[in-house]
């Protein structure tokens, strides 16, 4: 059944100290949070709970962008026809080098590609760095540079912030990315560069099957995974064109063990290749479901044939 009442609102700034251990931020927060929570409902975020695992997160405060713990993140990819057909991933890493925040594009379809993602980039654990690379030799994973022509193309924007520097408008909470395509690879096993050091993540991949997908052949659908008792978004997956009534959503190494989390699906129903708010029915579907992690990840399956229930705002993708 899909829940649309999953969402409340984080309560305040709550930034202070944060241990690291290889983990997302927010552990020294938990039993704060979990008191301020029944005080924080309203709709927009993520309601906070108390949960016991070793990777809990800051709550968000969609009210002030300024103070919240989290910055949206926009990435603009242009002229990314060398990767049509080709799976793309990012990467937001943190200065311990450890994987935050995931995303995986199958298949990059289009020259021009734009990948919104709320509250993506923690305001602890910084400097973060943007890796992101595009799978040409279709292996399934990054496995080194080599021939332009038949090995992966990588790239590092280091520090993560708006890029390039000076070219957009700054904007409170919301960091912008717009790479133009090149051949300047950075190998992303490699932190800093030159020092063989592959990032560390959760090792728990996010397990996602979508059925009733039959009327939406050949439109895109993207899933969001967000830590429910802090509204982080963890992972998403995107299909630019669904090919099949059913599709498999694997992300890697981005969930906890035992965790609750919020999926949300977007699917661009009417195919005009923009959001169209689902709430208000202007076209398109969207569906929020609530899901536990266990000790090997988070596994759900969705069905999305029930089009009455897919009038939430899950927000642009």
């Amino acid at each position: 059944m899909l829940d649309h009442g999953l969402l409340g609102d984080g309560a305040g700034c709550l930034l202070n100290a944060l241990a690291h251990r290889h983990a997302r931020p927010g552990v020294a927060l938990a039993k704060t949070a979990a008191a301020i929570s029944l005080a924080a409902l309203a709709a927009g975020c993520f309601s906070v709970v108390d949960l016991d695992n070793f990777h809990k997160r800051v709550t968000s405060n969609s009210a002030s962008a300024g103070s919240a713990p989290f910055s949206d993140l926009r990435m603009n990819f242009v002229a990314m026809r060398p990767h049509g057909g080709n799976t793309f991933e990012y990467r937001v890493v943190d200065t311990n080098n450890f994987i935050q925040s995931r995303g995986v594009v199958k298949a990059m379809s289009a020259a021009d590609t734009t990948i919104n993602v709320a509250r993506a980039v923690p305001k602890v654990n910084g400097p973060y760095h943007l890796d992101f690379y595009a799978d040409v030799n279709r292996s399934g994973g990054f496995d080194g540079l080599g021939s332009v022509i038949s090995n992966d193309h990588a790239w590092r924007i280091e520090p993560l912030e708006d890029y390039p520097a000076g070219s957009v408008e700054p904007v409170d909470g919301l960091i912008q990315v717009t790479f133009l395509h090149n051949t300047s690879f950075t190998n992303i096993d490699q932190y800093p560069s030159g020092t063989p050091n592959p990032s560390t993540d959760t090792t728990l991949a996010a397990q996602l099957h979508v059925d009733g997908l039959g009327a939406f052949i050949g439109k895109q659908v993207e899933l969001r995974v967000s830590d429910k008792s802090a509204g982080h978004v963890v992972c998403m997956y995107r299909t630019e064109s669904v090919e099949a009534a059913s599709m498999e959503a694997i992300v890697p190494g981005c969930v906890d063990v035992e965790t609750e989390y919020v999926v949300d699906i977007y699917v661009d129903a009417n195919g005009d290749h923009k959001y169209d708010d689902p709430s208000v029915g202007a076209g398109d579907l969207g569906f929020r479901v609530g899901a536990t992690s266990g000790s090997d990840g988070l596994r759900q399956t969705f069905d999305v044939s029930d089009v009455a229930q897919g009038k939430v705002n899950v927000g642009a993708p």
